[in-house]
């Protein structure tokens, strides 16, 4: 995810979340358009960075906490209200510079799939937290009378502008749940299944293409992580869960949980981002890992070269299996005519018609008989483990309970 917002530009303000009435911050002071001025802005910058470790999709926070629309937003036929918080209003590159169409090219140059982040349940510029205007004094550069109903227009008139402009979206992601804002959520659902009805949709209103949050911004959920969930209800999921609905696990680059970007704050260690990755798609889930650029519009050189490392780890250790073995069925077997050390066990199955593994060990054949190397019960889109080093000419994966027949796509070792 690509964090971007006013609160980027801001030098005098440490915390990030500070536009997050009720979140992380309270507010207190709107910076005007003006300071929205990212000198050196470079989108294929950002999304280089993404691709080095590996990114499929990317999605870029078009409009955070405090309301800056980082798109030309017009939408005063739609709803009467003149939104003057956006790019529109700002001087870079002579006013109304189209960054969420920038990043979108950026990302289709590249062969990664946009996505969009809209905030609809914080909005500092329109008084709004908790999906909700509030009924208290603004501050300077806070747009006055706007009511609820009103709200729910502005809504979703920008999201008919973002859902629309910028061709097909691969995700569409909503932070704290869109159905925050009253009386709309069935229209956001209408609007998504006529003009995005192929984007997945993070903590959507409606059940079409929908996915969870994993319930922590850790990048370390715990295990299991199941495919299925109760009406869509972030966290682990339930292997009895009602909806198909995986989960997204959201992360930070930078250490302190610190989202967007800030001068000197160290960056996790490779060894950090490792477990990490066992973790989230080591789990059964999607890694969403924020991208934070610096105020000028790029991305600091020593986040890039860790994104660079991430990937290049992650090439390295899982493009050549030792063995491998796929197919339907309880039991599958790696053999091999001379001995193999392994140290990395990965599983996948086919979740076609939904995740059906639910309990599982893998065991090898040492010396002294057949030993037991890990045990688990969540699989669905892909199972990671480190193991310690084991050598060996034969591995067996036994499935003992499933839901339905598996359909394993990939039982494999490596050693990296």
């Amino acid at each position: 995810m690509f964090s971007f917002d006013m609160i980027t530009m801001l030098t005098n303000i440490s915390d990030t979340q500070y536009f997050c009435i009720g979140v992380g911050g309270g507010g207190g002071w709107l910076p005007t358009p003006d300071f929205f001025d990212p000198e050196d802005l470079d989108l294929d910058n950002w999304v280089l960075a993404a691709a080095s470790f590996g990114a499929k999709y990317a999605v870029l926070t078009a409009q955070h906490c405090s309301g800056f629309s980082l798109w030309p937003t017009d939408i005063y036929k739609a709803t009467g209200f003149n939104y003057t918080y956006s790019t529109t209003s700002s001087p870079f590159r002579g006013g109304g510079y189209d960054l969420v169409g920038a990043f979108v090219a950026a990302c289709n140059k590249r062969g990664i799939l946009p996505g969009i982040y809209y905030s609809l349940n914080q909005n500092y510029y329109l008084n709004v937290a908790g999906g909700k205007v509030l009924n208290t004094s603004h501050v300077p550069g806070q747009a006055g009378n706007v009511t609820q109903e009103l709200y729910g227009e502005i809504v979703l008139a920008q999201l008919e502008e973002l859902w629309t402009n910028y061709g097909e979206l691969a995700e569409i992601w909503f932070d704290g749940d869109c159905k925050t804002v009253p009386g709309i959520s069935q229209q956001i659902a209408q609007l998504q299944a006529t003009l995005q009805p192929h984007a997945i949709a993070f903590q959507g209103c409606s059940s079409l293409n929908n996915i969870r949050w994993v319930g922590t911004e850790s990048g370390k959920p715990g295990y299991p992580l199941w495919s299925t969930s109760q009406n869509c209800a972030y966290g682990q999921g339930s292997p009895t869960g009602n909806v198909f609905c995986p989960a997204e696990t959201d992360t930070v680059l930078a250490a302190f949980d610190m989202w967007f970007w800030r001068s000197g704050i160290p960056l996790r260690s490779l060894a950090d981002l490792q477990q990490v990755y066992y973790d989230s798609v080591g789990q059964n889930t999607n890694l969403l890992l924020n991208i934070a650029p610096n105020r000028t519009g790029t991305v600091d050189f020593e986040a890039a070269d860790l994104y660079e490392q991430y990937g290049s780890w992650i090439a390295g250790c899982f493009s050549q299996p030792l063995l491998q073995a796929s197919g339907e069925g309880t039991a599958f077997y790696l053999s091999s005519d001379t001995p193999v050390t392994f140290n990395h066990i990965v599983i996948s199955e086919d979740q076609t018609y939904g995740e059906a593994v639910t309990e599982f060990f893998v065991a090898a054949t040492l010396s002294d008989g057949i030993v037991n190397v890990l045990s688990g019960q969540s699989v669905g889109h892909k199972f990671v483990r480190p193991v310690q080093p084991v050598t060996t000419t034969n591995v067996m994966l036994t499935i003992t309970s499933s839901l339905s027949s598996p359909n394993i796509t990939q039982f494999a070792v490596y050693n990296c």
